[in-house]
């Protein structure tokens, strides 16, 4: 009887010892909804992922920026759904956890969670999410911008149908009278946009602030065409726009440190931990990117103090 209950005692033993390996070695399922395809966010979050020796598999979706098929992929995943779900931009979060009410939701690149009502404080959601946000000091932005160009009229162009972007107008509104400039808007909903209300930039603004936009990013190239043509200085919030946009400065978070920030909260949700006590967070660290090409296109001396901070230079 003693000898049984030795072996009894063992096995529990190396069943509790045992048990740390058995929870990570479960399988876990991952719902990953893009906005406009797959960015260098993305490949930070599966490349942290895949460092973590987590089994993990990934079911990837791209609504494309199309709200209705959005829709269709949050139906999908109700009907099958997953141990996670991962989320890039504002209009995407906000869509996914209007009807996502218990699987966790880490989201990506949302400049705005609190004031966008996606998170209800920094320390916690109070809900089923956490995440990562691309938000930056557009205050930092905008007096950068002034050191390469002293504006008193700065336009804005941007999407008046996404929150995010709204949000980021307004905050560029505010500081009007701290940074002694006056704001004129433009709006760009689609293409024909571009044609139809860019051109009177002309004589109208001394620089251009562009926000993360997924409307904007998608046509920067157009867009900035049309920028550089009237040989108005430009700034944008993301990073990529700079090297592939050709846009004058970039003053950005690193898409794919942020990548790897969601995948570690990510990682935290499948060891157990609830959403709502993941802090939602930003890097503590910034870019500055600098098109030279642009730069001598559009006849604009970058000083010195800006070319020494530089993380990039495009030539």
């Amino acid at each position: 009887m003693a000898f049984k209950l030795k072996c009894i005692c063992a096995c529990l033993l190396v069943m509790v010892l045992l048990l740390p390996a058995m929870v990570t070695a479960a399988h876990h399922t991952i719902a990953m909804i893009t906005w406009r395809g797959e960015t260098i966010a993305e490949k930070g979050f599966m490349d942290e992922l895949e460092r973590s020796g987590v089994d993990i598999s990934l079911d990837k979706y791209h609504a494309n920026q199309d709200k209705d098929r959005l829709q269709q992929i949050i139906t999908g995943i109700e009907e099958k759904p997953v141990d996670l779900i991962y989320v890039f931009g504002t209009t995407s979060t906000k869509a996914v956890l209007k009807r996502i009410k218990i699987i966790p939701v880490v989201f990506n690149i949302v400049s705005r969670p609190v004031g966008s009502g996606i998170i209800a404080s920094w320390e916690s959601s109070e809900n089923n999410a956490t995440g990562a946000s691309n938000k930056v000091s557009v205050m930092n932005q905008l007096r950068a911008l002034k050191k390469v160009v002293a504006f008193k009229r700065l336009g804005i162009i941007y999407n008046p149908d996404e929150q995010n972007s709204v949000l980021q107008r307004n905050t560029v509104k505010r500081l009007e009278n701290r940074l002694g400039f006056s704001l004129r808007e433009y709006h760009i909903r689609n293409e024909s946009d571009i044609e139809q209300n860019l051109p009177s930039m002309k004589d109208s603004v001394d620089a251009v602030f562009l926000p993360a936009d997924s409307m904007i990013k998608s046509l920067g190239q157009k867009i900035m065409v049309t920028i550089n043509g009237l040989k108005i200085p430009s700034l944008s919030t993301v990073g990529s726009m700079v090297p592939e946009d050709n846009v004058l400065l970039g003053f950005v978070p690193k898409y794919y440190e942020l990548g790897r920030l969601a995948a570690q909260k990510a990682l935290q949700i499948l060891s157990g931990k609830k959403p709502s006590d993941i802090p939602s967070s930003v890097l503590d660290h910034y870019n500055i990117y600098v098109n030279m090409k642009t730069a001598q296109k559009i006849n604009i001396q970058i000083p010195m103090s800006i070319l020494v901070m530089s993380n990039q230079i495009v030539r």
